[in-house]
């Protein structure tokens, strides 16, 4: 090269939207594989808990903010919160950006965020816990149900007692003490055999999980989500109401919220996917890591 010949500038490489976020932010994928009909091959488990500790142990991040791209039916809920506990050591600041499901645990991992991005296909759902059915062996039963079930049990007991004791005061001329003490005997001998078919281990087991979700989801809700609200009696009190529709609400486990409906009802900080323009490069890496071929779990950083 002559003397004096000016050396060309090198060329900037554009960065694609994704690559722009991770200059600012870290990128945690959670993606837990599914069959075509959309159920998990695999949930949250201890091991996922060691894995993201591991992973922060070993890499020490220098940003303040993270995103992880979440996609789970849930799982261990004690794994859950530990893996939030972890990555709150590590970042002021957490985004949840939910594929198409976050549910029950990984509900209440989003919870535990300040903010959550969702599409019109995503959805997270009740904090609830498939568990095995006691009387009926190789099936599926959400905890909510079963708690609910014996309610509906007691419930109905509660009315067909007062109904007869009213009928036994109005046609027999019975006194309303014993009147009320006769409808109890019978309704008592009615359902004492479909009591004691309720396996009560189980129903405490169920009961029991549902009030450690409450517990753990409206600390998360008053800690984080609901940070907006700077009143904290306010925050506590919305906190409750918040996270006692999630638990009790919602008439199965299946249960599909969506976005608009975290919004407006239960005062989430939820965001649409769609003002984001890193969201179609997650969204292929999303379609690229479930289905049949993949029966997997992905937990990485990007």
């Amino acid at each position: 090269m002559s003397p004096g010949k000016k050396i060309p500038k090198t060329e900037k490489v554009k960065l694609s939207p994704l690559q722009k976020l991770l200059k600012e932010k870290d990128v945690l994928l959670m993606l837990y594989s599914k069959s075509e009909e959309g159920y998990f091959y695999y949930s949250i488990t201890q091991e996922d808990e060691r894995t993201i500790y591991d992973l922060l142990r070993s890499r020490n991040p220098k940003k303040s903010s993270l995103l992880i791209f979440l996609d789970c039916s849930g799982g261990n809920v004690y794994a859950a919160v530990k893996i939030m506990d972890a990555l709150r050591t590590k970042y002021k600041e957490i985004i949840v950006a939910v594929a198409e499901e976050a549910k029950s645990s990984a509900t209440l991992m989003c919870l535990g965020a300040d903010k959550i991005i969702m599409s019109p296909v995503s959805e997270l759902g009740p904090l609830d816990k498939p568990m095995w059915h006691s009387a009926q062996e190789g099936k599926v039963i959400s905890a909510l149900d079963i708690v609910k079930s014996l309610g509906s049990i007691i419930d109905t007991a509660t009315n067909k007692q007062r109904n007869l004791a009213n009928r036994l005061v109005g046609d027999f001329d019975i006194k309303k003490e014993k009147a009320i003490g006769l409808a109890g005997e019978s309704i008592a001998n009615l359902l004492t055999p479909v009591l004691n078919k309720e396996d009560a281990r189980t129903y405490n087991e169920a009961l029991r999980f549902l009030l450690i979700a409450e517990l753990y989801g409206k600390e998360f809700l008053t800690d984080y989500m609901l940070k907006y609200l700077k009143d904290k009696t306010l925050r506590e009190k919305v906190a409750k109401i918040v996270i006692h529709n999630l638990v009790w609400e919602y008439p199965e486990h299946s249960f599909a919220i969506r976005r608009r409906e975290l919004k407006d009802s239960l005062f989430l900080t939820v965001e649409d996917a769609e003002k984001f323009d890193f969201w179609n490069e997650l969204w292929e890496i999303f379609k690229h890591t479930i289905g049949e071929k993949n029966k997997g779990k992905v937990i990485k950083f990007l």
